[in-house]
């Protein structure tokens, strides 16, 4: 093919492949507000029977943060627990394990009123509690 044909070919248009999209996955959205409080409990492993003594860090209808008083936390998520405070005893499920400690789904729910008792007598944040003050 000559020079000249090259220059009087026709190009092709061009196709490009669509871009792959990638499915957000749906943002986690909580059915209860959750409350920063410092409430000691205890939590208890059903399936083992050992208890633990610590703290709620949070506390919603559906769910809380316990903080262990031991420095380790062990990846415990899916064990059935049972969850004691002053205020009220539940069992639930540990769905995750974070360095502020076990993120809990209580099985039931515990009322609004109880919930906005632990607010009104321990609701503040773990960093403005002696627990977090060091001198």
């Amino acid at each position: 093919m000559s020079h000249a044909a090259s220059k009087r070919a026709i190009a092709l248009p061009r196709f490009s492949l669509p871009k792959l999209r990638r499915s957000k996955a749906p943002a986690f959205s909580r059915r209860h507000n959750r409350h920063a409080c410092v409430l000691i409990g205890t939590m208890k492993v059903i399936e083992i029977g050992a208890e633990f003594d610590g703290a709620l860090l949070e506390v919603s209808r559906g769910g809380c943060t316990f903080r262990q008083a031991s420095m380790f936390l062990l990846d415990r998520v899916n064990e059935v627990v049972l969850v004691h405070t002053e205020f009220f005893e539940i069992e639930g499920r540990i769905r995750a394990v974070r360095p502020d400690g076990y993120g809990i789904q209580f099985f039931g729910e515990i009322e609004e009123r109880v919930v906005d008792r632990i607010v009104e007598a321990y609701g503040f944040n773990v960093a403005d509690s002696f627990l977090a003050k060091r001198n």
